[in-house]
């Protein structure tokens, strides 16, 4: 409480022309295109995007923040699978025309709106979702038979002090090493910002690379699945999710095309790229300023490097 009233007491001492000159630098600094502007999607890519809420027990009528966006696209053309995280405090224009985090839209404007809030600021034209939250990843997870993971010593020494129980790792959490991790582990390693990642990053962006590496993981130990198996995974999977814009047929048609494509590496993507995004503090909180010419640019490379036939 007094925490939360210092705030209020420093935020009515500062002029309301600072904040409205702050406002207006920082929409002059975020370059959002037009619905028209967006690039056609190639006959045969598929995007969905996956939101992950910031809860245990997300509500639809009652949503928080999405805590995790990945963009997964499957090129049917090409034979590329390719899963893209997104940085959740990226400063973005929201759909009201103010500058805000990413992880606010849903919340405040609706799932809808964060997925074309998506395609404006990097071009792409993103039509399905799902979305779940921490406890359904944790219940996919484990349909999948948990997920190998390599940990350093600092990530092996964080989950140790978690409240992870002791066999929720196979072999028991020690030390640096690979350990076979159930729903609930994978889910607190995902959800891991103050330990450096083994890549080296730090914060959102070493916790966007945790989620990449866990789906990918996941993807090269369903390599050799069955039909029959892959079905009852898909069935594990539609009785954990919070929603969906996709119909029973799109369902089946996305489940084929992943079928036929199993063992396929997986490509590996993140927004912003390196070196196209700078600290900004708004509003007296810490963000994302973000290069989003540059990144549509490079975006565009890394989804069209090899599609070539464009959808009418």
């Amino acid at each position: 409480m007094k925490r939360i009233l210092c705030i209020l007491l420093i935020i009515s001492l500062i002029p309301l022309g600072t904040l409205a000159t702050q406002k207006e630098k920082t929409i002059e600094l975020i370059d959002v295109l037009t619905k028209e502007e967006l690039t056609k999607t190639p006959k045969g890519m598929h995007h969905y995007l996956l939101i992950c809420m910031d809860s245990w027990g997300a509500k639809l009528n009652n949503l928080g923040f999405s805590d995790g966006m990945v963009l997964l696209s499957i090129d049917e053309g090409t034979g590329r699978v390719m899963i893209t995280s997104l940085i959740r405090d990226m400063l973005v224009m929201h759909p009201d025309g103010t500058p805000g985090r990413l992880t606010y839209i849903a919340k405040e404007f609706g799932v809808p709106a964060l997925v074309e809030t998506i395609n404006l600021h990097f071009g792409i034209n993103i039509e399905k979702y799902i979305l779940m939250d921490w406890s359904q990843v944790q219940s996919i997870v484990d349909a999948c038979g948990g997920v190998r993971l390599y940990v350093t010593n600092a990530e092996a020494s964080y989950l140790r002090r978690y409240a992870i129980s002791s066999s929720s790792t196979v072999p028991k959490m020690a030390n640096a090493g690979e350990y076979l991790f159930k729903g609930h582990a994978a889910v607190i390693y995902m959800r891991m910002r103050k330990v450096t990642a083994s890549n080296g990053e730090k914060q959102d962006y070493g916790r966007t690379f945790r989620t990449r590496t866990v789906l990918s993981n996941i993807a090269d130990s369903l390599a050799d699945i069955s039909y029959e198996d892959a079905e009852k995974l898909l069935n594990s999977v539609l009785d954990n999710i919070l929603y969906t814009n996709l119909t029973a047929a799109e369902i089946l048609e996305a489940f084929n095309i992943a079928y036929s494509l199993r063992g396929t590496k997986v490509e590996q993507c993140r927004l912003p790229f390196d070196n196209t995004a700078r600290a900004y503090e708004y509003y007296g909180g810490a963000a994302q300023l973000i290069d989003f010419q540059k990144n549509r640019e490079l975006f565009d490379k890394f989804l069209h490097a090899s599609s070539y036939v464009v959808m009418e």
